[in-house]
């Protein structure tokens, strides 16, 4: 996968070591912009018996919509829902590896995200704002060319780079 960023926040991903946690599971964390190809990395590197905690899939299941027809309606139940998960990963009350599926383009929620759900691996999907834009004009799932644009837009306009220091 040429875009993921392995070096990201000291986390690059180790296929030793993937999998293997002394509590028996492992916690990884996948950010990036809408049409990075978060999903796509998760749904390729994921066991069966893995769990996935995506805003998107969460909202998808809960109203049994496409991928950008569930409307806003929900989202404050699909919050609730992500945040139960979220105490549930947080005390490792959770018996299987966990992919955590997020945008993040500020560096203190990201920040906050890591530093409360300690994961074992954090990969950025670094893809170029012309590449995600493309991607969402090319996936049929997504119906609302016009929104995903401005979503896309709006993530690219409030990114908060990792300060290098992150990486020494």
């Amino acid at each position: 996968m040429q875009w993921v960023d392995r070096v990201s926040l000291k986390y690059g991903i180790d296929k030793k070591k993937l999998f293997k946690t002394a509590n028996g599971y492992s916690v990884y964390l996948v950010w990036g912009s809408p049409a990075s190809g978060k999903t796509t990395y998760v749904k390729k590197h994921r066991r069966d018996e893995d769990m996935v905690i995506d805003l998107d899939l969460i909202k998808q299941s809960i109203s049994m919509q496409g991928k950008t027809n569930t409307g806003e309606h929900l989202l404050p139940v699909a919050l609730s829902i992500r945040e139960h998960l979220y105490n549930m990963v947080e005390h490792r009350e959770i018996p299987c590896n966990v992919w955590v599926v997020a945008g993040l383009p500020r560096l203190a929620d990201r920040a906050r995200l890591i530093k409360r759900l300690k994961p074992d691996e954090v990969l950025f999907m670094n893809v170029p704002k012309e590449e995600c834009i493309q991607r969402a004009l090319n996936d049929n799932e997504r119906a609302d060319k016009e929104l995903q644009i401005r979503i896309i837009n709006k993530w690219f306009n409030e990114f908060e780079p990792d300060p290098p220091s992150l990486y020494l």
